[in-house]
Parts: C-alpha cells; structure tokens; sequence
C-alpha cells in the first residue's frame, strides 16, 4: 500500500524558507523514517505528520498487521505535489503509483472530478458509513455528479484567534462574549483595528495582514467563479474583501504582511511595546494547536468570524488502479467514519473531527477542552463546544476544481488594488480576464 503525501518546505516558525531545492531534488523519496528526514530539510508539515502520527499511533494499535504494509512516498510541497504526482497517475504501471492520497481543500475538487481516483462506494464504503460527517465536507469530496470520492477526518470551521494579553492591554477586555462584538462585522474589525492601532501607538496592530479577513469572505461566498453556461462570475463578496482591504492599508492598520511570511510568523511573539504584535490571527482548529507560538499558549481567545467560513482540511481518496481496496477502505474508514478512531484522533492531536457522534463523545469526555494548552483558563472557553456551532451549516457548495488558482489571481489583484496600482474596477476586470487566460474554457463574456 503506498501513500501519497505533500510535504511543505519550510517551518512556519523559521525567518526564511529553507533548503526548497534539497526537498525538491528527493521528490521521489520514499520515506521511511519522516522525522529523521524532516530534521535534516528543517521543515514542519502538518498533513503529513498527522496522517504519518494517526496511522503510526491509533491505526496500527487497532490493525498491526495491516500497518506494516503501508508505504509514504514524500512528493515535494504543495505546488509539487500535483506536479510529480499527475504524471504518475497517469501511468498505473510506474512503480511508485499511489494506492492512497491525501488531498487538501485547495485541490481536492480537482482529483474527485477527474478519471484518478475511484468512488468511495466502489470500496465498499456505504452513505450509512459517513453519515455522521459534516455535508459541506461530503461536497467537497463528491464529483460533480454527486458521487462522494474523498472522505475528510477533520472538520474546519473558521474563527479568530485572539491574543489575551494583547487584548487586555489595548482592547481593555478578555471576556470573549466582549471580544466577539469586536468582530462582528467587518466595519467594526475596521474599527477595532483603529482602537488597537491608537491605543499601542502603531506598535500592536490588529491584523498582521489584511489578509487574515479573505477566508471569512472567500469561505462564505454564495456563487462560484463560474456558472453553469462556464462564465466567469465574481461574488460580491470578493469585492467586499478588496474593499476592506484597501482599506486597512491605506489607513496602516496591519503591517501588510503575507501570511506564511517570515514576518507575519515573528508578528505572533511580539510584545506590542518594543517589538511589532499583531492581537489575532485567522484561524481553525488546526491552526490553533499547530501554527500559534509558545506566546499564545495558555493565551489564546477565541470568537466567531463575522461570516461562518472553513479553512483547510484533507480529504482520503483510493486511487482508480488501487492494488489493494480492502485496506484502502480499512484506512478511510478508521480515519472517517469510525467513533471509536475518531476519538482516537481527537485524542492524539486536538482536531475536530469530521464526526457529530465522536464530537459528542469528546465533549462527554472532557478531551481536548483546554485546545492543546493554548486556551486562556480565565476565558472559561471549551474548545470542541466552541467550534461545535461554528461547524454547522458551512457551505462549500460554491467550491470548483479551479479555485486554488483563482485564489492565487485574486491576491494578486488584492494587492494590486489595495496598494494603489489600480483602481477597483480594473482589478476586477484584469482578474475576471486573467481567470479566462488561465482557464480559456471560461468565458469573460
């Protein structure tokens, strides 16, 4: 059984990206030893090193005998990732074909709606199977056709994060259902950010980037890029968020970061004072326990995004000429569908699983309350409850194959209009045109 994972090349925590090329050249590594080798590239990789912890911890305490016939192929970060693996796909004779992928948000639309991976009822696996997973997930995983394809562990639901004592010094409060009223809508974000910004003295400042907004609005859209004649359609909300953040920038309230950044990461360990602070960040589940510093440990606040949204998650799929569907379906089942390994996950990492029954269950236990150890105790928040509401009813239905890079084209023309290099129309007009460039089945007109 082998298994395709992405692997990024550099530790979000680090000043710079590092040794891309090293990580590049052993694209075709077949990992058997993933920590020893994330040591010696100096990278951190969370969908690797979860599938690679679960399957390694609960799966093999569960199924010993099938876990030893599980092989990782490490195929390069997320940009070559589908580069080094489409040609592999299309050729079931190459060694190295996947029996298994793991497929993000971003992308998985692409893979579920191509001839490369298979129908999950094709393994067996039955809608009774998955029927306590969140419907906006089962849409991301399905064909156009409806046919579910990938199956997701984890649920995703947006939130902000909040810092304590950055919020307790400039916002004058730690009470989150204060906090909460601070975001919720994006006219008072733009007016929190101004009290945060005056109140430190340009030192601390809301946002890091305006950037920490675009989920919340690409997440919450209600139309797709396109329609279903394939013309090219842009939501209101993509304009809202180039409004918003044009003007966050001209009225330097963040510190224009880029997410992932070097700065945007050091922006999280400031004090606010004598060095740059930013008081919240996007975030999610994941986020929380797996991209917040040591600054935000036992100091972490949580409170709704103005809009319900989601953020990243990976979804399992078998591909077409699997060798071995028995255990394919064995993996996504535990990974999926099972309480008992969902509870398991839980457990070992703090996600919030893709499954109401394990949700309850959980929550029952007390697991995961204090959010890995970043939650502030004197909040009184509970991490699965808080999530709990926020998880419910999110959409994805508006999601297509093509969005990863319409995305990328939509920063692009964000910072070109926030930045005064054009004006909003124009941005829209040359994004509109370059999703037609890149996409020549999608018509402008």
């Amino acid at each position: 059984m082998i298994i395709y994972i992405r692997i990024n090349c550099y530790n979000h925590f680090d000043t710079e990206k590092k040794k891309c090329k090293d990580i590049i050249s052993r694209i075709s590594l077949v990992v058997s030893d993933f920590e020893k080798y994330a040591e010696e590239v100096n990278i951190r990789e969370k969908t690797f090193c979860d599938i690679k912890k679960i399957l390694d911890g609960p799966f093999k305490e569960a199924y010993p005998d099938d876990y030893e016939r599980i092989v990782f192929v490490n195929t390069g970060g997320s940009d070559y990732y589908q580069s080094k693996l489409d040609p592999v796909l299309d050729d079931p004779s190459n060694e190295l074909y996947p029996d298994m992928m793991g497929l993000e948000v971003d992308y998985v639309q692409k893979y579920v709606n191509s001839d490369w991976v298979q129908s999950v009822a094709d393994l067996g696996i039955t809608a009774d199977d998955y029927a306590n997973s969140y419907q906006y997930n089962l849409d991301l995983g399905s064909d156009v056709d409806g046919n579910v394809r990938a199956l997701f562990w984890q649920a995703t639901p947006g939130c902000y994060a909040v810092r304590a004592d950055l919020a307790e010094k400039y916002l004058g409060t730690t009470d989150p259902a204060a906090l909460a009223e601070k975001f919720k809508d994006l006219d008072t974000i733009v007016a929190t950010a101004k009290e945060v910004n005056d109140a430190s003295g340009g030192k601390c400042k809301l946002f890091s980037g305006y950037d920490e907004i675009k989920r919340s609005l690409t997440g919450s859209r209600t139309q797709g890029f396109y329609d279903e004649n394939d013309k090219i359609t842009i939501d209101d909300n993509i304009k809202t968020y180039m409004e918003t953040a044009k003007t966050l920038y001209d009225e330097d309230l963040t510190f224009n970061t880029d997410q992932w950044s070097a700065d945007w990461s050091a922006n999280m360990s400031g004090d606010g004072v004598d060095s740059n602070a930013a008081l919240a960040y996007m975030g999610c589940p994941w986020f929380v326990y797996w991209s917040l510093s040591d600054a935000w440990k036992g100091n972490t606040i949580l409170v709704p995004t103005q809009t319900k949204c989601y953020w990243g998650g990976t979804g399992l799929a078998a591909t077409t000429d699997c060798a071995d569907t028995e255990l394919a379906a064995k993996i996504m089942k535990f990974f999926t569908c099972d309480e008992d390994g969902m509870v398991a996950i839980n457990a070992l990492n703090s996600d919030y699983v893709n499954n109401t029954a394990a949700v309850s269950k959980i929550i029952e236990a007390g697991t995961s309350a204090d959010g890995n150890g970043y939650l502030y105790p004197d909040a009184g928040q509970n991490f699965m409850e808080f999530f709990l509401p926020l998880a419910d009813g999110l959409d994805a239905s508006m999601v297509t194959a093509e969005d990863q890079q319409i995305l990328s084209l939509m920063d692009t023309q964000t910072k070109a209009y926030a930045t005064g290099e054009k004006d909003l129309d124009t941005a829209l007009a040359d994004l509109t045109a370059s999703i037609h460039d890149t996409f020549s089945y999608l018509s402008a007109e």
